[in-house]
C-alpha cells in the first residue's frame, strides 16, 4: 500500500515538473538559464517527466513500468542535483526536492525487485 502512495505522490509531482517545463513557464526558463542548458534540453526533460510520471501510474498495475519510470527518475533527478550545485553554484536546499524524489524513486525500484523474487 505505501508503494501505491508514494508511486502516485511521485508521479503527480513529476507531472506537474514536466507540465511546468514543457509550457515553458517563466520561472522554470529562469532556472534553466541559470543551469545554462539550451531551452530545448527543457522539453525534452518535460516530455519524459510527464512520459515518466505517466508510466508511474501505470506502474500501479505493471511493475515493470513502475521499475522503468523509476530508473528514469533516478537519471533525472541526479541530472537535477548536479544542475543545481555544480552548473548553477546554488545552495544545497534547493537539491532537496530532487533528492526527495531520487529517494523515492530508489525506494520505489528496490520495493518492486523485492516483490519479484
Amino acid at each position: 500500500m505505501i508503494t501505491i502512495i508514494l508511486k502516485v505522490v511521485l508521479a503527480v509531482f513529476m507531472l506537474i515538473g514536466g507540465i511546468i517545463k514543457v509550457f515553458r513557464i517563466p520561472f522554470q526558463v529562469e532556472h534553466w538559464l541559470n543551469y545554462q542548458y539550451p531551452l530545448w534540453f527543457l522539453t525534452i526533460t518535460g516530455l519524459l517527466e510527464i512520459l515518466g510520471g505517466l508510466g508511474l501510474v501505470a506502474g500501479i498495475w505493471n511493475r515493470y513500468l513502475a521499475i522503468g519510470s523509476s530508473i528514469l527518475f533516478v537519471i533525472l533527478m541526479a541530472g537535477a542535483i548536479h544542475a543545481h550545485l555544480y552548473r548553477a553554484h546554488q545552495s544545497i536546499l534547493m537539491t532537496i526536492p530532487a533528492l526527495t524524489c531520487l529517494i523515492i524513486s530508489i525506494i520505489i525500484v528496490i520495493s518492486e525487485i523485492k516483490l519479484r523474487s
